[in-house]
């Protein structure tokens, strides 16, 4: 049955258990997380992998999330500290050990949630010291919210008439904390921690034939790209005629780079089979009277001598207009591609 609120009927999990607490409950194994670590990013290049969302078991080749490590000197968490007595966004002492990733769909004790998406928070290993403040906080999670602004929702209406705004340190205002994939999703795609030295990607977005969630992941560090060669190669599409409003019109992007050997002890886990891939980044113009083109998803992951398809939909205006795709390579971004083609009415 659905689950009930209250659990009156008995209950098994709460809603919203995150995947430091799943993990540490024996929810989940270490089997079914990707676990990574920074330095180890530095020297392997990026990893991509596939992540479903927490309320079912994981799909066939997929993970229940990902881990990221603060490995390395100390400060392991070089995030500047901040006092949350003047910031009510800060998280205090930087004192997290490391990041996790995971997705949430609203399905079984997810039903609740009030957001689909991707969940990204730094977490500690234990409750070691408080982080500051005249409150003195602790906590074990602390979550990356993907719309920080005040989330200007009305906490509740006095008898008379008067509104309370929720505040900007209720924890209410995580309600849209979630990234998503795409540009047009009302959220963001990605997540850099300059300090940390990492940089989260949502690539993509896919469901299964009973609807599931799962999402397509990268992350790689500032610090560097591995050992791998990059290349990409675009191929113009052969529609040239557009006649109605958002014509689907599809390219293909290859990767043209090699993959390298790579030590199999530089992360947590042998996470090899998870570094043969790169992510590009991707952006569209049109130069054309009335024209307009959209690109639902600027990021593209594609495993070393493969190829995906990018997606644009182009509106027609008057006369004849050219398109420009460019694709560049986030692990070097010397590395791109250009392709422009003619289209008309």
């Amino acid at each position: 049955m659905r689950w009930v609120v209250p659990p009156i009927s008995g209950a098994a999990m709460p809603a919203g258990l995150m995947l430091r607490n799943r993990l540490n409950n024996a929810f989940v194994d270490t089997t079914e997380i990707l676990r990574l670590s920074r330095n180890g990013l530095a020297r392997s290049g990026l990893a991509v992998a596939r992540i479903t969302a927490r309320a079912v078991e994981p799909l066939p080749g997929e993970f229940a999330g990902m881990i990221v490590r603060f490995d390395g000197n100390e400060p392991r968490d070089r995030t500047p500290p901040s006092d949350p007595a003047t910031d009510p966004l800060s998280p205090g002492i930087p004192n997290y050990n490391f990041y996790t990733v995971e997705a949430v769909q609203r399905i079984g004790y997810d039903s609740f949630t009030p957001d689909d998406g991707v969940l990204v928070a730094m977490n500690k290993d234990s409750l070691r010291g408080r982080n500051g403040g005249p409150n003195a906080f602790n906590s074990f999670i602390w979550v990356i919210d993907a719309h920080p602004e005040d989330i200007r929702r009305i906490d509740y209406i006095k008898p008379n008439g008067d509104t309370t705004m929720r505040t900007i340190a209720d924890y209410r205002q995580l309600n849209d904390a979630l990234f998503h994939a795409g540009t047009d999703s009302g959220s963001e795609f990605e997540w850099v921690d300059e300090p940390n030295r990492l940089h989260f990607y949502v690539v993509d977005l896919h469901r299964d034939e009973r609807g599931i969630r799962s999402y397509t992941l990268a992350v790689r560090s500032l610090d560097g790209s591995g050992p791998q060669t990059r290349g990409l190669a675009l191929d113009a599409p052969a529609e040239s005629s557009i006649r109605t409003a958002h014509t689907p019109v599809t390219l293909t992007l290859r990767n043209t780079g090699t993959s390298a050997d790579t030590e199999a002890v530089l992360h947590p886990q042998d996470a090899r089979a998870w570094l043969n891939s790169d992510v590009y980044r991707l952006s569209v113009r049109v130069e054309g009277e009335g024209w307009s083109v959209r690109m639902p998803n600027a990021l593209a992951a594609v495993p070393f001598g493969q190829s995906a398809p990018v997606s644009l939909f182009i509106s027609p205006g008057s006369g004849e207009a050219t398109v420009t795709v460019t694709a560049t390579s986030e692990s070097d971004p010397s590395r791109s591609a250009t392709v422009a083609w003619s289209v008309s009415r």
